[in-house]
């Protein structure tokens, strides 16, 4: 009789979950680590110079994970087609390859900063190694090798992290970062083929590649979408202003995203494990996506406020004082962070429930609208764009909440009531980290920094498990009931009972 235990699904599909959450938020410590240390070795101008030259190449390693990437985790009768697949990918990453050593002669041509034509043309090869790493990298979660991908992941980041940090310390400047795509390319292509094994041949068929690309248009022109919402200010700001702001506007975009990326990791799994979960089980209620934005908002609100409040002794501390001027964009970025995480949670819902068109069109709306505040703006600096960026977002979020409330019978009323709660929650804590922070007199930022946070921590909790008790055990019940799986209809029905009686 065999020994060995009988797997259990739900618990490797926690450990897997735990797995992924861990290698992002790692994944993005080291980013926002690599990001802090470049800019001890750089000025705010050869930041944006790297920013500039990098914006193509950005955008086309955003592209080879979409499109022909999701046909291959999603097409049931994948091998017939397999060398038409491959082929176009392949052709996808050389398009982008032409593109950027295009972009690179066009920049020459009409006199460019030298160094600019050198790092752009210099990441024209970055999408044709992408093309390997995107393909192994599908094959390998169609086959359901998780594991194994995120340890690859996770090697081939720690490699680029280490091998930058040298180059910098070593004096190779804005250089590091260029090698540091390249290594982290290489090292998970290798490691993935390693797994995945040798590339199809190159086939082509007409039918196979009509196909593919009906079913990728949609894709690309979303990640696209996607993408100029997120960088659309950096290439506005690099057509009419200079480096130097383009650098400043980078590194505190870029911080303030790095930090909201580690605690939204966690709330991204847990809202699409929940939200996915009831939408299978047919148990959705209202009261799951309220107080989801509800507890979503509580812990942003404070986390990237109190970064809001602390952001020059954050600056001077990690840094330095030539940095300074990049406080403003940072702090104004916090906060138009904490409104684009209701996305998160809004958008979740309206997928599973079958809304995607509509979150497409809501999306091309606000890219839209972004490209026209960033034109009007642009002429009046730096922070007149990063102000004007709270408009378009405001818009989107209203939008898909509109759509969100109409779809769920849910009232403007019952939002705030259970909004509410959690934001006095989070306006307490940062009033406290306020205070502490303005009566110490230390010199030294690290001590004024700890202390700060210790005591806006306190005070959160305080108020969590104090006046808000009520309210705070109500939110986290909701959320346990929806993550929960239903064992049969009737503990289906019972379980969004008890969602809507916790919310009543």
């Amino acid at each position: 009789m065999s020994t060995q235990k009988p797997s259990n699904p739900k618990r490797e599909a926690g450990i897997l979950m735990m797995v992924g959450m861990g290698v992002r938020i790692t994944s993005q410590s080291m980013t926002l680590a690599l990001l802090l240390v470049a800019g001890r070795f750089l000025d705010a101008e050869l930041f944006g110079v790297f920013v500039l030259a990098s914006i193509v190449m950005n955008f086309a390693i955003v592209q080879m994970y979409t499109g022909v990437y999701h046909y291959v985790l999603k097409q049931p009768d994948f091998e017939a087609s397999e060398g038409t697949a491959f082929s176009l990918q392949l052709m996808t990453g050389a398009f982008y390859g032409v593109v950027i050593l295009a972009a690179a002669g066009i920049a020459w041509a009409v006199g460019g900063d030298g160094l600019l034509v050198q790092l752009m043309a210099a990441t024209a090869l970055v999408p044709l190694i992408i093309t390997v790493s995107s393909w192994q990298e599908a094959i390998l979660l169609r086959r359901g090798e998780v594991k194994y991908y995120y340890g690859a992941l996770l090697l081939a980041e720690v490699a680029g992290f280490c091998v930058a940090l040298t180059m910098l310390m070593n004096g190779a400047g804005v250089w590091s970062l260029i090698v540091n795509r390249y290594c982290s390319a290489v090292g998970i292509s290798l490691l993935l083929s390693f797994r995945s094994g040798r590339l199809p041949r190159l086939a082509f068929h007409r039918e196979h590649a009509s196909a593919i690309f009906r079913y990728s248009a949609g894709l690309y022109g979303n990640s696209a979408l996607s993408f100029f919402s997120g960088s659309g200010a950096e290439i506005i700001l690099g057509s009419f202003l200079s480096a130097r702001a383009v650098g400043l506007f980078r590194m505190g975009a870029r911080t303030s995203t790095a930090a909201y990326d580690i605690f939204a990791q966690t709330f991204r799994v847990l809202t699409w494990q929940a939200v996915g979960r009831m939408a299978r089980e047919e148990r959705l209620t209202p009261t799951l996506w309220t107080r989801l934005i509800a507890i979503n908002l509580c812990i942003m609100t404070f986390v990237l406020g109190s970064l809001s409040l602390l952001a020059t002794e954050l600056t001077i501390l990690l840094l330095g004082e030539k940095w300074l001027g990049m406080v403003p964009v940072l702090q104004v970025f916090c906060w138009l962070k904490v409104l684009n995480s209701v996305d998160m949670i809004a958008s979740a819902q309206l997928a599973a429930a079958g809304y995607s068109k509509f979150l497409v069109r809501a999306r091309s709306l606000e890219a839209g609208l972004t490209l026209v505040v960033l034109l009007a703006s642009v002429q009046f600096g730096m922070m007149a764009v990063a102000y004007s960026l709270f408009i378009p977002a405001a818009i989107y979020i209203s939008i898909i909440l509109w759509k969100l409330m109409r779809l769920t019978e849910a009232s403007v009323g019952r939002l705030i009531m259970t909004v509410a709660p959690g934001l006095l929650l989070s306006g307490g804590s940062l009033a406290v980290v306020y205070a502490v922070s303005r009566a110490l007199s230390v010199d030294s930022g690290l001590i004024v920094i700890l202390l700060t946070a210790v005591a806006g921590s306190g005070a959160y909790l305080a108020i969590a498990f104090g006046p808000l008790r009520a309210w705070t055990l109500k939110t986290l019940q909701t959320v346990s009931v929806a993550i929960l799986p239903a064992q049969d209809s009737g503990e289906r029905h019972s379980s969004g009972q008890e969602a809507s009686s916790v919310s009543s």
